[in-house]
């Protein structure tokens, strides 16, 4: 297996498994190749390619079947993707660099991005069901499982409570002074907000945090505050 792995340069390999068995049928010996999609389309669940042929190097059963599995657009996309003059004999030659291992993916990676994507951006949790975003995620990783929009939302509320926890206990242990500050704006949108802030200075390095923010139903004009006062 190990030396035929070397002759894999083609990118239509990283659609199966990176463990290849080998089954004899009928006193045939055949490589099988255990197809990556979650829920393979086919019963036997890959592909074998039997090493007595002439032709035993072609991929175009592999090919027929990850089309089946992953859909055309999406074989078409990883096959164009392959790296240009690359002479690494890897059947990941498309996706990592000279010498690298195969890459491999972690769901609680991809969440931590999305969730940092959509907070960092201020876009909303529905853009990770975006069919252009999704295809621009499996490009050449057919097999990545993208999280839903419910999901995101629910890493949101999560790190938003646990920061609050941290920030808390940072405050109530902080032994210096704690500064506060409230200003007021308003946006482009006539709409009237007012924050508050607080700042410290933590281990030689000065904080800031945003403790609140309001907006305001009304302009403080002269008339708002008497009839509020």
């Amino acid at each position: 297996i190990a030396a035929a792995k070397e002759t894999w340069r083609s990118p239509i390999y990283s659609f199966f498994k990176t463990t290849v068995t080998i089954k004899v049928h009928n006193g045939r010996v055949a490589h099988f190749f255990t197809c990556s999609a979650k829920n393979c389309k086919t019963e036997a669940r890959g592909m074998q390619c039997y090493q007595d042929k002439g032709d035993k190097s072609l991929t175009a059963n592999l090919r027929h079947h990850a089309v089946r599995c992953f859909g055309e657009d999406g074989v078409n996309a990883t096959m164009k993707g392959e790296a240009a003059g690359s002479q690494s004999g890897s059947i990941f030659n498309a996706f990592a660099h000279q010498g690298q291992r195969p890459v491999k993916h972690s769901n609680r990676a991809y969440t931590s991005l999305e969730f940092r994507y959509v907070y960092n951006c201020n876009r909303p949790a529905n853009i990770i069901s975006d069919p252009e975003l999704i295809t621009l995620f499996m490009t050449g990783h057919p097999h990545l499982k993208i999280s839903s929009p419910n999901t995101v939302r629910h890493d949101v509320k999560a790190a938003y409570l646990k920061c609050r926890e941290r920030i808390g206990k940072l405050l109530q242990d902080h032994y210096g002074r704690l500064h506060f500050a409230t200003d007021g704006w308003t946006s482009t949108n006539h709409c009237m907000f007012v924050t508050w802030t607080v700042h410290l200075e933590h281990n030689g390095t000065m904080l800031a945090f945003l403790l609140d923010i309001l907006e305001v139903p009304e302009s403080h004009t002269g008339m708002a505050l008497v009839c509020a006062f």
